[in-house]
């Protein structure tokens, strides 16, 4: 039996039209609460999974799931809680480096590549694992652990845009991981 990895990119409380490089202050979440955080679908999901895990950051109600700390929020450092376009106009050329260059860190935190490099090894952490398994972490997490399974280069996150709630699915069987549509 394979392994399958639903991963749940939780919304940051961002918005689109003025986002922010985001923090890592605690996010509660509710499974029970039809209509609050989480949707129907993600309930249910939720309650066919036979492993739930969450970003350090994020807390589900009833107990329900572990803390996996891989899974965390980028560590945006001297930037979280700005907005993206502020950053842009202040120092435009940290913010190029930071878009151009996976290794970059101008805001103090974690670079991408080093992201990349905790994300994979917690998947490669549970390869061992059947069943299904359901992460709930941030957007960019997501996109990033999408470029770790398939080994796609990191840039490519700027090319990923996961809807809030929605779930993508991966398989890991004989060795690989898998993206599984439909």
């Amino acid at each position: 039996m394979a392994l399958r990895l639903t991963l749940i990119p939780v919304p940051t409380g961002n918005d689109a039209r003025a986002p922010l490089f985001p923090g890592r202050g605690r996010l509660e979440l509710s499974p029970e609460s039809p209509g609050e955080s989480l949707a129907e679908g993600v309930r249910r999901r939720l309650a066919d999974a036979d492993h739930i895990v969450h970003a350090s950051e994020m807390v589900l109600g009833g107990g329900v799931g572990g803390e996996a700390a891989a899974l965390a929020e980028v560590d945006y450092g001297g930037w979280a809680g700005r907005a993206m376009a502020e950053v842009a106009g202040a120092d435009p050329e940290a913010f190029e480096l930071w878009r151009t260059d996976m290794a970059a860190a101008p805001h103090g935190g974690e670079s991408f590549m080093a992201v990349r490099a905790r994300v994979g090894r917690w998947l490669a952490s549970i390869e061992g694992r059947k069943g299904h398994c359901v992460a709930l972490c941030s957007p960019v997490i997501a996109r990033v652990a999408l470029t770790a399974a398939l080994d796609i280069p990191l840039p490519t996150i700027w090319r990923l845009d996961p809807t809030p709630w929605s779930a993508i699915e991966l398989t890991f069987h004989r060795g690989r991981w898998a993206l599984r549509l439909g």
